[in-house]
C-alpha cells in the first residue's frame, strides 16, 4: 500500500493588493445588482445599487480618514504615531536619559527630538540643513557634540546614560545656534542685507 501524496498548494499567485481587492469588491457588487435585477426587477436593483454606492462612499471616507466629520475615531490613532512630546515630558525624558536606562531613552526619545530642534535652529538661523549638509552642521554645532547628534547614535557611558555635562552643553549649543545672526545673510546681496 502506497501513501498518498500530500496536496501541494500553489504559491505562484501574486498577492492580493488593494487595487485587486477593490476590483473584486466591484465585480461582486455588480454581480449582486444584476442578480437582483433578474429576480426582482429594476426598482429593487436601483435600490440595491444606491445602497451599495452609499456604503462604498462611507467606507472610502472612513478609510481615507476624513477628519472633518469622523467624530474623532481615527484622529486619536493617527496622533499617537506622530505626536511630539510636550514640554511637560521633557523633564521626565531628561531624567530617564541621565539614569541607568539612559542609552535607550536617549536614542529612542531625546536624541530624535534634539535633532529636530537642532535642524530647525540650523535651518532658520544659519540656512544649513542638518540632513543635507552634515559637515557644515558639525562645524556649527562643534565636533565634540556632533557625535551625540550625528547620523549614528553614540555609545554612552558605562552605566548607559548620557553624561549630564554633555546634555548641558547640547542645550547651550542649541541656545547659541538659536540666536539671530548679526551679519549679512548669505542668500541676500550685501546692499539688501542691512
Amino acid at each position: 500500500m502506497t501513501t498518498p501524496e500530500p496536496i501541494r498548494v500553489r504559491r505562484d499567485r501574486p498577492p492580493l493588493t488593494v487595487p485587486r481587492l477593490l476590483l473584486l469588491v466591484a465585480v461582486l457588487a455588480a454581480t449582486a445588482v444584476v442578480l437582483i435585477l433578474l429576480v426582482d426587477g429594476w426598482t429593487a436593483a436601483g435600490a440595491a445599487a444606491v445602497a451599495l454606492g452609499a456604503g462604498t462612499l462611507l467606507c472610502a471616507r472612513f478609510v481615507a480618514g476624513a477628519d472633518a466629520q469622523d467624530s474623532g475615531r481615527r484622529g486619536d490613532v493617527r496622533l499617537l504615531r506622530t505626536r511630539a512630546p510636550g514640554m511637560g515630558e521633557w523633564h521626565r525624558n531628561v531624567r530617564i536619559s541621565l539614569g541607568p536606562d539612559g542609552a535607550l531613552c536617549y536614542r529612542a526619545v531625546l536624541r530624535p527630538e534634539l535633532r529636530r530642534l537642532f535642524a530647525a535652529a540650523l535651518a532658520e538661523h544659519h540656512h544649513v540643513s542638518l540632513g543635507q549638509q552634515p559637515e557644515r552642521a558639525a562645524e556649527l554645532i562643534g565636533p565634540e557634540l556632533w557625535g551625540w547628534l550625528g547620523p549614528e547614535p553614540p555609545t554612552t557611558g558605562p552605566d548607559g546614560a548620557i553624561p549630564a555635562d554633555v546634555l548641558g552643553r547640547l542645550v547651550d549649543s542649541l541656545e547659541a545656534l538659536g540666536t539671530p545672526r548679526t551679519g549679512p545673510r548669505p542668500h541676500l546681496p550685501k546692499e539688501e542685507a542691512s
